[in-house]
């Protein structure tokens, strides 16, 4: 089984820096199309504990809860009835990324708490990616703990839901880190490392796959594939 992870679904600014990130959206729903095409089955985030079919099995994941997911990737993937799982900054909901804005050379907005209840409604998952970003191996461990545990507690409270999963941001963690996510009481945890879910040998630390906006169509086959 593969998850697959995106950041931006929509056209990248002209001033944007790292425009990779960003999957214009007739490509995201082609990528979509040749997926279902070689039969693959896109599952929620409980298939991935279960390692339901392995060699087949798609779990398609979003960072960041950009305000562009709302616009372009949620309705094709309502169009088609396919299941989501979006990370979540959770003190950051309705504004914008501000960790990373000016290395980046772009405000992106963040979804607002309307917007997540109306993904929920669809059957889109929601998980959490901290409270405000941060590189969690590198500040205090009391401030890791709290951007850990209470980010899982403001989703639930706000959107009156489970928060089962967790994404660590940047891909940034260590065995401390992922420790905490575990006593947070999260049941499962995303990192950047390439790679299957059968190679993640611990479910705080699931690896996924990237999707770039020059992924172009065979390249992005191959890569979920391989």
């Amino acid at each position: 089984m593969k998850v697959l992870t995106y950041h931006n679904v929509s056209y990248p600014p002209p001033r944007a820096k790292l425009k990779t990130l960003y999957v214009k959206p007739p490509s995201f729903k082609r990528q979509i199309r040749l997926l279902e095409l070689f039969g693959y089955n896109f599952s929620n985030s409980d298939a991935v504990l279960r390692k339901e079919k392995p060699k087949k099995g798609i779990l398609l994941t979003f960072d960041d809860a950009y305000l562009d997911f709302w616009e372009h990737a949620f309705p094709i993937l309502k169009e088609l009835n396919l299941p989501a799982l979006v990370f979540v900054p959770a003190s950051l909901v309705g504004k914008f990324n501000q960790w990373d804005y000016i290395k980046l050379n772009v405000k992106k907005p963040i979804m607002d708490w309307e917007h997540l209840r109306e993904l929920i409604k669809a059957g889109i998952e929601i998980g959490s990616h901290s409270l405000t970003h941060p590189y969690l191996s590198k500040i205090p461990r009391q401030k890791a703990k709290v951007e850990i545990e209470d980010s899982k507690k403001l989703l639930e409270d706000k959107l009156s839901i489970e928060v089962k999963a967790f994404c660590y941001p940047y891909g940034d963690y260590n065995p401390e880190v992922r420790d905490m996510v575990e006593e947070a009481g999260y049941i499962m945890a995303f990192t950047t490392k390439h790679g299957s879910v059968e190679d993640s040998h611990n479910p705080f630390e699931i690896r996924r796959l990237t999707v770039f906006g020059s992924d172009f169509s065979l390249k992005f086959l191959l890569k979920v594939a391989l």
